[in-house]
């Protein structure tokens, strides 16, 4: 099987780089027709991803976190190469989902070469500007997290709990309108959440009745509460248990539009733009590699 590994060498604060150079000998024995190229800045796993559909590679392996899959995922959309993903990022809570969750569940993955067909979904701004995301999107409170995170990579695993808190400070309450498939409704909130995995943030069991085969999104509207009060309830937000306490408005669709002002927006744990956007789910869209 002819695979390319892509490398994201800062990912994780340097840890993808740290535990290449310690198992690539070990990669390249185990599939002697692979090859593995560095990214050297934002948007180089993309470009790179779409050069491999055009040369045949028969899968590509995402080194790194959320964020390099996030564009390696952008990269194949619409092929027929397979993914495969090497967990090695600040949060990389995607593997959790499948569980892949370390280096050796993902090499024997990839060994197994046992396929899925996966969801994705994608996401439309006002500028024109579309994006596909494989994990989740949030607008409000977790994208202000997020977007701690991404300029704090330095404190690795660290940065999330940091910047949740240093995200509390900033907490706003917003309206927004949110149509799902037919359905329209206005909310106030301090998040939305959409997912299609089952974590975010870092290992938060955020979605946990998600299903990547299952042709829908899960939309997740948190009630407005105070800075004190989301304290309280970060746990029930960690294992899930927010959902049956009544913490949310819940629902499934096909077809998402979040209509509110200015109101920042992450997917796959990068920041990516800003509200309204228009998402909608396409069906079996990745073929994943799965223990």
């Amino acid at each position: 099987m002819k695979i390319l590994f892509i490398v994201n060498p800062v990912a994780g604060g340097g840890l993808a780089e740290r535990v290449w150079k310690e198992k690539s000998s070990e990669v390249m024995a185990s599939f002697p027709e692979s090859r593995t190229i560095f990214t050297e800045k934002p948007g180089d796993a993309k470009d790179i991803s779409k050069e491999a559909v055009n040369e045949g590679y028969d899968a590509v392996v995402s080194c790194g976190g959320d964020g390099t899959l996030n564009e390696v995922v952008n990269g194949i959309i619409g092929s027929n190469i397979s993914l495969g993903i090497l967990p090695l990022g600040t949060g990389s809570d995607f593997g959790k989902t499948v569980g892949i969750r370390d280096f050796n569940s993902a090499i024997k993955a990839i060994k197994g070469n046992k396929k899925m067909k996966i969801d994705t979904g994608i996401v439309e701004f006002t500028d024109g500007v579309k994006r596909y995301f494989i994990n989740s999107l949030e607008a409000g409170f977790g994208a202000d997290v997020m977007n701690y995170v991404d300029n704090h990579r330095r404190l690795g695993s660290a940065s999330f709990i940091i910047g949740v808190f240093a995200s509390l400070v900033l907490l706003r309450k917003f309206d927004a309108e949110i149509s799902v498939d037919h359905s329209v409704e206005k909310k106030r909130t301090i998040e939305i959440i959409v997912a299609n995995g089952k974590y975010f943030g870092g290992g938060m069991l955020a979605s946990p009745e998600s299903r990547l085969d299952d042709t829908v999104l899960d939309i997740h509207v948190l009630k407005p509460i105070g800075r004190l009060q989301t304290i309280f309830q970060l746990r029930e937000l960690i294992n899930g248990t927010y959902i049956e306490k009544g913490h949310s408005y819940e629902y499934r669709g096909k077809k998402i539009a979040i209509n509110a002002s200015d109101i920042l927006v992450e997917m796959d744990g990068e920041v990516v733009g800003k509200t309204p956007v228009n998402i909608t789910i396409i069906p079996g869209s990745i073929t994943l590699m799965t223990p």
